[in-house]
Order: structure tokens, then C-alpha cells, then sequence
């Protein structure tokens, strides 16, 4: 076809009616070459059931059903069985713009050394209803932005906050993750895995930040992070202190930043004493 594979990759898990509305916005997609991987970790078989008309119909989608629950792994299993030059992870609750693929890997072909292509992100409800953005969803640039990718991390890391996006959000080029998602530098991150391997991406070139709304990030109370509340706020200090071996926060200023953002965030929870003499440390060294 002349244009370079895509693989659509979705980790599923007990919600056959928000997949199936993730997997039309992605058959409706303007660009033409895309495979759809789906693999499922539920514990039923309601997605199975749904999905067959799907399979018998379009030849692109492959589904695989776990015979154990794989977790994390899940995540990888989808990652080792995309075959495109591209991936974008799409999350059974979210929704793709039809046009998102098409206008993202447009910026991979035009110019060099891009390794992670985002844009802003409409929440919703879990009626599909637009609602106001949440802190980490604000618009980031108000236009269409090439960035370097130290630059865009640091923004991340000073902030605790990832703008970059869910991994509904990014598309990219599948050779340049060079470890499996969410691992970076070899540390697993559970709680924070899309952070984990944007900063992975990012250590390697440029970010292209668009400023239309591509995705649709769908907010409902069932959420990991909702059901763990501070507790998943529980990995950015160990990603902070591991992002600097890549050359992000490279100065004893960013990183201050960044650590005392963590404190600022945490202190006054007792889970987070040991962190809080961790940090402590740092900065008296840091003198």
C-alpha cells in the first residue's frame, strides 16, 4: 500500500462495551494500513463473545485470549505480536479521533529523529460526554510544536505530572522502545508505565506535541489510580532519580525541582516518610 504499517494495540480486560466503542474509533480511522492486536486479560469471556463478528469480518484483527491473567506481561504480549513499524496502545475505556493515526505519523515523514508524536486529549465522561480537563490534561501549546525530547521530559519530571498522555495518546516507532513498556533502565513501573517508556522514547530524539484534541480519555471511578489514590503518586520518585542517568534534569536546579515537587506532593503521608529522608538526603548532598 506504499505506507508504513500501524499496530493498534489494545490490552483488554473486562469491558466489552467501552472495546467495542475503542475498536470502531480505530476502524474508522482515515489512515489505511493499520493491524488491530487485542489481547485479553479478563476474567470472563464477555470479550471473546463480542468480538467474534469482529474477527469474522476484518482480517487485520487478531485477538488472543490469556489463559492466566498476565497482567503487566499483557502489556508486552501485545507489544511482541504488533508486526507494524509503528505501535499506538489504545485502552478499552479510550477512544481515538478518526483522523489521529493519519496526522501523527505524518510528522515521522517529514522530519528526522522523531520519536514520540502526542496532542492534547479530550476527557469524558463514562457517558462519552466532553468534561473539563483535569490538571495533568490541560492543552500544553496552544499551537503544533516540535520539542526537544530532554526538554519534554523535564517538564514531566518538574511537574509529576504526565502531559504527554496515556498511551492512548502516542504513537510511535516500534525499534526505538528498546525496552518493554513500562521498563526503563531496567526497572518494571506498575503505576506509571506510560511515563516510564516516554522518557525511554524521549532520551532518544524529538517530541511533537499537537495541540487538536486526537484521543479521548475516558474518566470513570474505576480507574486504577482512583481506587489507589496517593498510592500510585508512589513510583515518580524512583523514575526521578533514574531519569537523570539519561541526561534529563541534568542541572542541580531541575533536579531540586523536581525532588522537592515529589515532597511538596507527598509529605504529611506517613507511607511516604522513608521517601521523604530519601529526598532529604539528596538535597543536603546536593549543597
Amino acid at each position: 500500500m506504499g505506507k508504513p504499517l500501524v499496530s493498534v494495540v489494545i490490552p483488554a480486560f473486562n469491558r466489552p462495551h467501552t472495546l467495542k466503542l475503542a475498536l470502531n474509533s480505530v476502524l474508522e480511522q482515515t489512515y489505511p494500513n493499520i493491524e488491530i492486536i487485542i489481547c485479553d486479560d479478563s476474567t470472563n469471556d464477555e470479550v471473546k463473545e463480542m468480538i467474534v463478528p469482529y474477527l469474522e469480518k476484518y482480517c487485520f484483527i487478531k485477538y488472543y485470549k490469556n489463559e492466566r491473567n498476565l497482567f503487566l506481561e499483557n502489556w508486552h504480549k501485545c507489544f511482541n505480536l504488533a508486526t507494524g513499524e509503528y505501535i499506538n496502545y489504545l485502552m478499552d475505556d479510550d477512544l481515538f479521533h478518526r483522523e489521529k493515526i493519519e496526522k501523527m505519523i505524518y510528522f515521522f515523514n517529514e522530519f528526522d529523529n522523531i520519536t514520540l508524536v502526542t496532542s492534547y486529549r479530550q476527557t469524558i465522561n463514562e457517558k462519552g460526554d466532553y468534561i473539563n480537563p483535569i490538571r495533568a490534561t490541560m492543552r500544553l501549546f496552544k499551537e503544533t510544536r516540535i520539542l526537544d525530547g530532554k526538554n519534554l521530559g523535564n517538564i514531566v519530571l518538574t511537574q509529576c505530572l504526565n502531559v504527554i498522555g496515556e498511551p492512548t495518546t502516542v504513537l510511535f516507532r516500534k525499534k526505538d522502545l528498546t525496552e518493554p513498556f513500562g521498563v526503563y533502565k531496567g526497572k518494571q513501573f506498575s503505576l506509571i508505565n506510560d511515563v516510564a517508556s516516554w522518557l525511554s522514547l524521549l532520551s532518544k530524539g524529538k517530541a511533537v506535541y499537537i495541540p487538536e484534541a486526537l484521543s479521548f480519555f475516558r474518566l470513570h471511578p474505576n480507574q486504577n489510580n482512583n481506587k489507589l489514590g496517593i498510592q500510585s503518586f508512589s513510583q515518580w520518585l524512583d523514575i526521578i532519580i533514574t531519569s537523570r542517568e539519561d541526561g534529563f534534569l541534568e542541572t542541580n536546579d531541575l533536579y531540586k525541582t523536581a525532588l522537592l515537587t515529589y515532597r511538596n506532593r507527598v509529605i504529611g503521608y506517613p507511607l511516604f516518610k522513608k521517601d521523604i529522608e530519601r529526598i532529604d538526603n539528596i538535597l543536603e548532598n546536593l549543597q
